[in-house]
């Protein structure tokens, strides 16, 4: 990986712990949609690889959805992040799913590892299809999470992504057969 392709993701790191330090959460919810419409023009000349991460949450039939605040808000996706350089993916899910809604998986079991170019980002995708407690409480972070809901993994809402639909799929069939 080059200086230039490294510099990106470790300024953006610098800034969003900065940030979290001084803004409310209303703020930093903000500040994430001003960072991300920022960033895209610049993945688009930079066309950067990046690795990610995605966690399919089930609890008995029912998977959780969400709505973040700063891309796609207008459907419901599965959460997840990006992999910080040096981290396992495992751990980018353990931490991703305590930042974003203050959950501790149960079970975590590797389900695919997928190409992805959304917004000019050229991706390396981690999913994980995640066991939680029946009950659980969820605790969404109110700069990143716009909404949750829980639905069942055969009835999800008409606005839910394509990719959240293809890997709830594929986290059933992985954990059934």
């Amino acid at each position: 990986m080059t200086e230039r392709k490294s510099l990106t993701p470790r300024v953006v790191e610098a800034i969003e712990a900065r940030l979290r330090r001084r803004l409310s959460p209303r703020m930093l919810r903000r500040a994430y949609r001003a960072g991300y419409l920022a960033l895209r023009p610049w993945w688009f000349v930079t066309r950067p690889h990046t690795i990610g991460m995605k966690a399919v949450v089930c609890c008995g039939d029912e998977v959780l959805l969400v709505r973040h605040t700063y891309a796609r808000r207008d459907q419901w996706d599965i959460p997840g992040g990006y992999v910080r350089a040096g981290e396992d993916a495992s751990v980018t899910l353990r931490r991703e799913l305590k930042e974003e809604l203050g959950i501790e998986p149960l079970t975590v079991v590797p389900i695919a590892e997928v190409a992805s170019r959304f917004d000019r980002k050229r991706e390396r995708i981690h999913v994980f299809a995640v066991e939680v407690a029946a009950g659980v409480e969820l605790r969404p972070s109110e700069a990143e999470i716009a909404s949750v809901c829980w639905a069942r993994h055969d009835a999800l809402p008409p606005d839910a992504t394509v990719f959240a639909r293809r890997m709830i799929a594929r986290s059933y069939w992985e954990m059934f057969r």
